[in-house]
This record gives structure tokens, sequence and C-alpha cells, in this order.
């Protein structure tokens, strides 16, 4: 760890070292001079800068235009290479008077600072309307793509979920997970910086938890620069929340009802000076949701003839609720320091009970016939604070040192009960599975940015994250469920010691990295850097003297007591970008990705799914790779945003769940396994038009390939498949504060080595109405108004390398059709000052997708 500092100081004295003067000093060569033309734009009465202005440059002579951009989030606009002449500045921002300001460029003054440009309120336009500094709803950065929720005029949107499920490149499941080009292996920031609240398999939980009007826009990141940790094969998602500098005091409330999901939540801001605090609020309440299941499982020896079979039919209900709150706060200590803190709590709890009717049937034997019913039980608790000290600078206030750290924990307590009735016995047996997990999370975290000259910086931090989970599993059986099951002493051959043990896991990982972005003459651009990252892994299980002796008498002990694991990585990234015009980029970029096993993945605990199904992890597992090289092009025209991107992604030693017979054929067990390497070519168009301001069109396309040929379990397997996503979307203001939308996405279903997952649907309609005080709004709302229940099915087959084989059929039905109303109304009055940052670190590099869950 002093390595990594150290290598930061001399990294951060170079940084320091750095002149900002350029120039040829060569001999005797003819070089060509050229000129630049900056500004930052501003409201005349506020004096808060105007960011996406439109700027036009003119041929003074002619008026011929020349070139054209917008401002950024700064309000800072930059014309460069230009030749000696003079110039015409066009300077327009909607709701603003515009302005034309005259400049010439000659030898002796090449550098025109036209310094702050005040813009009035155009008072005649304006007249009873509230004023907004609206961004665009797309934007194109050099590595990611921003879609702007405030401006978007979805009206369905009520949690994170939703307003995903309307981002470019991003799709979400029938289970709330989201995938981006297909893979699930996503890693979340909020607000650009990491949480432990996001560290978990249930992150969809978190999301669902955060009220769509909280969330300022969706960062949807392809290619990662080395600033953001490498891990996330698919990508990042950067989730920005509004967050601002407050005076005065202002309360929102929310509530939506509905036939299928209840949700309310609050927001309340105050601020005086240098000092603000603000808190939110919410719960999610689902009413009980009803469904059917059918699963169909058969066996067949080498030849093909059938073993065995068993089927299921039943049905189930579940019920959902949940629940966040947040309190931020923020002092400015003086104009160049300043301190914010955020503590976050949430949690959920989940409910499912259900009855199935089964027939089991084999070879030489009499059918069997019972009824399998299961009762689980799964809560959440989750809770963080985070402390940051940002520091920036007199001589640049771009320049800035930020100190963060952060605490996390969590609490889960998951238990499930199966019981199964047989005709031939007066009682039931039964299963209980009890898992209680807690721990905690420590990160501390130093991030450097150096700005050199108006649009170049260099970039360079350290991270330390420390996790520790102690995970308690306990699983009991029945006292005649060996007599039930025959002579093999378990339904699986296993002892019944063995489904009972503690888990200590720890990880730590140390990072450092060292990122550039230049701008380049003709309108180019490059964003190079590399990161280091080193992962430590140490894992134990704490048995009693009874269960270690149990376990060491084996000859074969089940799995080891200890394992270790620690690896190195070097994550390099680089982009280059061309500005063919003022709204048009092409980009190319290669990024190095890892994804870490989670906890979940590696624990080789057992744990019971039915009667004749286990679940554990696989604590030889690495982390899987990936190399992707990609292509894009984006247009921002006025009305009319387009978005191509063409790429590669090699996948090494992807991690897969995998599921295999055992206790000769009769039962099957789920485990994970680095399944191979899946090369994988993909191709995604997102584009959204408004026609007079009054009609949007949105629709977007993913086509992407999976190709894995490989062996597992001296089994080879070669499974080829081609997958898409495509949505549409239609919003219409119908006039007097009324607006309403419609959309509709599908996936096609998600490909393993073994098989497909479910494909997933939605179609959605809303209408709402803004109140003409401007403080609120009502609206109503229908998902699949067309059909009530919707239909997943799960297809998987394996092979067993004695030739036998087994095909898993199951077809899972839920109630999908809902209504819902929903209510908004704001309080008081505040004025918001420039955006301050906020405290959040995200530590999400584990692979959380668990392919079982279907």
């Amino acid at each position: 760890m002093f390595r990594i500092f150290g290598l930061l100081f001399i990294l951060t004295s170079i940084a320091l070292g750095q002149g900002q003067n350029y120039g040829n000093r060569g001999g005797n060569q003819k070089i060509e001079i050229y000129g630049k033309i900056h500004g930052v734009v501003k409201d005349s009465k506020t004096k808060e800068v105007l960011p996406y202005a439109s700027i036009t440059l003119l041929q003074s002579s002619d008026s011929t235009t020349i070139n054209g951009t917008i401002t950024n989030e700064k309000g800072l606009f930059i014309f460069e290479n230009l030749s000696s002449g003079e110039y015409i500045v066009n300077v327009g921002y909607n709701g603003y008077v515009s302005q034309n300001i005259e400049c010439q460029i000659t030898a002796k003054k090449l550098n025109r600072n036209l310094r702050n440009i005040f813009l009035d309120i155009d008072t005649y336009l304006l007249q009873d309307v509230q004023l907004s500094t609206e961004a665009p709803i797309y934007e194109n950065k050099i590595e990611k793509i921003v879609y702007n929720v405030g401006n978007d005029l979805s009206q369905t949107a009520n949690d994170g979920i939703d307003v995903l499920r309307n981002a470019p490149l991003i799709s979400v499941d029938i289970d709330d997970k989201v995938s981006l080009r297909g893979s699930e292996n996503v890693k979340f920031l909020l607000n650009g910086k990491t949480s432990s609240f996001l560290n978990k398999d249930n992150i969809s939980d978190i999301l669902q938890s955060i009220p769509a009007e909280q969330i300022k826009s969706i960062e949807v990141i392809t290619s990662p620069g080395a600033k953001y940790d490498a891990d996330g094969d698919a990508g990042i998602v950067n989730i920005v929340t509004y967050k601002k500098k407050i005076e005065g005091f202002n309360a929102t409330v929310n509530t939506s009802t509905g036939t299928r999901v209840n949700r309310t939540s609050f927001n309340l801001n105050a601020g005086k000076n240098r000092f603000g605090i603000s808190a939110t609020g919410g719960a999610r309440y689902g009413w009980p949701r009803g469904g059917n299941t059918s699963v169909s499982n058969t066996t067949f020896d080498s030849s093909g003839n059938t073993l065995t079979t068993l089927n299921k039919n039943g049905t189930f209900l579940g019920n959902w609720v949940g629940f966040s709150g947040a309190i931020d706060l923020y002092y400015d200590i003086n104009k160049y320091n300043s301190v914010t803190a955020n503590f976050n709590l949430g949690g959920t709890n989940k409910s499912n009970d259900g009855l199935e009717n089964v027939i089991f049937s084999s070879v030489g034997d009499l059918d069997s016939m019972y009824s399998l019913s299961d009762t689980s039980l799964n809560k959440d608790t989750e809770y963080e604070y985070t402390v940051n000290y940002i520091k920036t600078f007199a001589q640049d206030e771009d320049r800035e040192l930020m100190l963060s750290f952060q605490y996390g924990r969590h609490v889960h307590d998951d238990k499930k009960d199966l019981f199964q009735q047989f005709d031939q016995y007066e009682n039931s047996d039964f299963i209980y599975n009890k898992h209680l997990g807690k721990g905690h999370e420590i990160t501390g975290q130093i991030d450097y940015t150096h700005p050199l000259g108006d649009d170049n910086k260099i970039e360079m931090g350290i991270k330390q994250i420390d996790r520790r989970t102690k995970m308690d599993y306990a699983t009991d059986f029945s006292p005649n469920i060996q007599s039930v099951f025959g002579s093999n002493n378990m339904p699986f051959g296993l002892e019944s010691n063995l489904f009972t043990d503690i888990l200590q896991y720890n990880q730590q990982v140390s990072a450092v990295y060292l990122s550039t972005q230049f701008n380049l003459p003709n309108n180019f651009g490059v964003l190079l850097g590399t990161r280091y990252e080193y992962t430590n892994i140490t894992s134990s299980y704490l048995y009693d003297s009874k269960q270690l002796n149990n376990i060491l008498s084996q000859a074969q002990p089940l799995y080891n007591m200890t394992f270790n694991n620690s690896y190195n990585n070097i994550v390099p990234s680089a982009t280059l970008s061309k500005k063919l015009n003022m709204f048009q980029t092409l980009k190319l970029s290669y990024t190095n990705r890892i994804q870490r096993p989670d906890i979940h993945k590696v624990n080789s605990n057992i744990e019971v799914s039915d009667f004749n199904s286990i679940e554990r992890g696989n604590p030889d597992l690495k982390p899987s790779k990936s190399h992707q090289v990609e292509l894009g092009y984006t247009s921002f025209k006025p009305g009319l945003m387009t978005s191509f991107f063409a790429y590669y992604k090699a996948q090494i030693g992807l991690v897969e769940s995998f599921t295999f017979l055992i206790n000769d054929g009769n039962s099957f067990e789920t485990n994970y396994a680095n399944t191979g390497d899946n090369h994988s070519f993909g191709f995604n168009f997102f584009g959204s038009t408004t026609i007079k301001k009054i009609l949007t069109l949105r629709g977007g396309l993913d086509i992407y390939s999976y190709n894995m040929s490989t062996k597992v379990n001296d089994v080879d397997l070669v499974r080829k498949s081609l997958n898409y996503k495509y949505n549409f979307s239609t919003n219409i203001k119908l006039g007097k504060g009324y607006k309403l939308e419609s959309r509709a996405f599908f996936r096609s279903p998600r490909q393993t080595v073994q098989g497909e997952r479910p494909s997933f649907s939605m179609m959605s309609f809303g209408i709402k109405k803004d109140f003409s005080n401007k403080r609120g709004s009502i609206g109503i709302g229908v998902i699949e108004p067309f059909k009530k229940y919707k239909s997943f099915d799960t297809y998987i087959e394996g092979q067993s390398a004695n030739g036998n084989t087994f095909v898993y059929n199951r077809d899972y039905e839920i109630l999908f059709r809902s209504f819902n109303i929903k209510l908004k109304y704001n309080f008081g009055k505040i004025d918001f000052n420039p955006i301050k940052k906020k405290a959040f670190l995200e530590n999400d590099d584990t692979d959380h997708e668990h392919d079982s869950d279907y």
C-alpha cells in the first residue's frame, strides 16, 4: 500500500510541475499561426452560468456560418484553430435575448477572451412562464451518453428502475435486473462515486427505492476510463441525482397508488449561507401478487432412453415491501474548501408462498405423487455513511483534490421452509433453510484533478476497499426423510452435518490510476489511462469441533475448509473522438475490464432449493476478463438525435451458472464455473426526434451474438445464438398542461452455455396533468392493458461425462396488468445555486448476476 501512495506522490509531483505553455522551438520552419475565441455565458441577473447555450461563429464580412458549438456545464465555449480575420459570435439561449459580439483575431492578438457574456431574460416571450435552465434530453460525451431525465416527458416513471427502462442501451427484465448490451455485469455509480449501498445482489431493490423525480440524469458509459473501477465488463451506469446548494426551504411529496404497487416518498431541503441539509425518504408496498408455475425435468441414458421424469404444477403468492431514507449535508468552510456528508438507510422484506403437485416417475418403479409447499422470507437492511473533503485552488478552480471515506454495513436474514406430503405418510417431510449474513465495508479514496489549459486535464488517485462478511447457514431435515429417499442417507448423498456452517469471507482491493484527457487540433479528442488493481481474498469455515472431526474423517471432503486467492490486474483504456461538426461525433475506443465473482458465487455452502435440487458456489472461480473495441457515431441535431455503435467483445473465463446431475442422476446441483470464452459482435442504434415541440418519438435496437465453444466437466459444449432487444416510446403534449405517453419494449431470451433464460416485454400508457400553479401534477397509468398475465419460459439442457443427459423446462406465469394514479406537490420556495458534490462512493466490483433465479 505504501508503494501505491508513493507512486501517487510521484505522479502528483509530475502533474503539478507541468507547464501550460506549448510551442514549436524548432529552427527555421515556417509555422502557421492560429488563434481562438472563448468565453463564459451567464445570466445577467443571477450571474449563474448557462450550460448548453447555442454559440455560432460567423464571418463578419458576409455573415457566413463558420462553426457552431454549445457551452459546457460551466457555461464555457471555445473556438480554436482560427485564422486572422474579423468574426461575429452569436450567443443564444432559450428564453433569453440573443447577443452578437464582434471580435478580431490578428497576429499580435491571437487569443480573444470574451470573458463573461451576460444574457438578459426575454420578458416578452416568457410572460407567466417559469424559467428553467434545461439541457437537451441526450448528450454525447467522449466516453458516455447522457440521458437527462429531468427534460424528458416520461410520465409513467415512478422510480429508478422505470427511469432506466427509458435510457439508451439499457434493458430491464421481469425481475428488474438491469443489463447493458445483454450483460448483467453492470457497475453502478451514484453521482460518479462509489457506494457500498449499491454493492449487493439486490441492486434492483435499491433502484426501486429511488424516486424518479430525484434523478437528474443517467450516464451510460460503455468505454470507461481509468478513473473508474475496473469491474463491470458490460460498462458503467452512473445515476446522477439533483445536488444543489440550498438557500431557503422546499418540500416535495409524491404518492402513487395502484392495483399492483404503491409508492410514497418525500424530499425536504433547507439551507442558509454556507450550510445546507436535505432529507429524503420513501416506502414501496406491493399488493400480494399471484402466479402459476409448471416445471418438467427429464433424464436420459447415453442411448436416449428415459430414466426419470418429474412434473410440477402449482401456484404461488408473493409480496414485497421496501423502505429507504437519506440525509445529505454540506458546509462551505470558505470559497475553496468544503465538506459534504451523506447517510443512507434502506431495507426490503420479501415473502413468497407456493404450493405444487408433483409426479415423479422412474424406470421400473411406481409413480410417486405428492404435494410440495414452500414458504420463504427474505429481509435485508443496509446503511452507510460517507464524508468528503473537497479542496479547489484560487489559481484555477477546476483544479481539485478530494478525500473520501465511507463505512457501510449490511444484514441479510433469509429463511426458506420446504414441506412435502406423501400419501403413505401421515406427517409431512420438511427441510428448513436459514441464512444470516452480516458484514461491513470500509473504503478510502483520494482523487486529484489538474487542468492543463482550457479543456485538457490529468486525473490520478488511489483507493482501498476492505470487505468483511460472515455468513451463517443452517439446514434442518425431518427425522424420517432418509427412509423416504432410500439408502443414500440423504436425498443428495450428503451427510446432514455438512449443511450447517459459518463462512468468514474477507476481500481487500487496492487501486491506483492515472488518466489524461486532451483536445487535439482538427477537433480530435483523446482519453488515455491506466489502472492497477490488486485483489486479496481470504476465506474460511468456522466449524465447531464435532463438525470438524466429521469432515476430516471423510476420505474426500466435499469442500476445502479454507481458500485463498489473490491476483493483479493492469487495466488500460483509450478513446479517440473526432467532432465532425457542431452536432456529429465519431468515436473509437478500447477498454479492458474485469469481473470479480461475488461471495454468493464462491461460497461452497450447500443450499437446498427443493427436494431434488441444491445450489452452492465454487471457491475456485477466477475473475472474468473482457476486451472490447467499439466504433460509434452520434448526431445531436436540434429535434433529432441518432446514435450508432458497432463493437467486438471478448469475454475470457466467463462466469456462468451450471447445472449437472448428482446422486446417480436423481438430483440436480447448480453451481458456478468459468465456462469459457465468449466472442461477441454487437450493434446498437438509438434515436429520438421531436416534431413541432409536441410529439416526441424514441426507439432503440440492440443486436449482439453469443458464441461459446468450451468443455465443462469433461463434456464438450457449443452454443451460438443471435440476441436482440428493441424499444419504442411516444410522448405527446396535448396542451393546457396535459401530456400523454406510451412505450413498449422486448428482449429476446438471454443465453448461457446450457440454454436460455426467459425473454421479457412490456407495454404501458400514461396521462398526466400539470397544475396551473406549477407546484405539482396528477396522472394515471396502465401497464399491459391487453394481457392480465405474462409467461416466462426457461430451457436448460445438460450432459454428464457418462453420457447421461437431462432437459429442464420451466414456465413461470405472473399477474402483470396494473393501474395506478400518481400525485405530486411542492411546498415552500427555494433558490438553487451552483451544484455541489455529494458524498457517495461506489464499490460494485463483484459479479452479482444470479442465473439460477429463473
